[in-house]
């Protein structure tokens, strides 16, 4: 299959279907910037920049107007911590005007049920990233 084919939701019902057979689940990513204000082409440098500092398996994709999904593979709970600290000090070093929230929730054994649940409590948590205050 392409990976033009591929959306973010295709790879995640994939990525679904394989926690019956492995046990391991994933995450799902929202990037976002700070009230959703970026230009198509910081969204794409924001895309792109992720993709550079992410595991060549797991995938990234604009997937809003103003938002980027990530599907992180075989990775949840603290496996999350340090791909999210990634981005943050590549989106600081590199687009050092953007202040960019994330959400994020896993899929799999103990964790949200479907990907769907868990794409909604990522957005969820991307409302709330924005909603905090930017430490001074």
């Amino acid at each position: 299959m392409s990976a033009a084919i591929l959306t973010l939701h295709h790879v995640a019902s994939l990525e679904a279907g394989r926690i019956e057979r492995s046990g391991r689940g994933f995450t799902l990513l929202r990037l976002a910037p700070a009230g959703w204000a970026a230009l198509d082409e910081e969204l794409d440098a924001l895309a792109n920049l992720a993709a550079a500092s992410l595991r060549r398996t797991d995938f990234v994709q604009r997937t809003r107007e103003r938002e980027v999904g990530v599907v992180l593979i075989e990775s949840m709970d603290d496996e999350v911590l340090a791909p999210v600290s990634r981005l943050r000090v590549a989106t600081a070093q590199h687009l050092p005007r953007m202040e960019l929230r994330i959400g994020w929730a896993s899929v799999g054994p103990g964790q949200k049920r479907s990907w769907q649940e868990a794409w909604r409590w990522a957005g969820q948590l991307l409302v709330a990233d924005a909603a905090v205050p930017a430490a001074a």
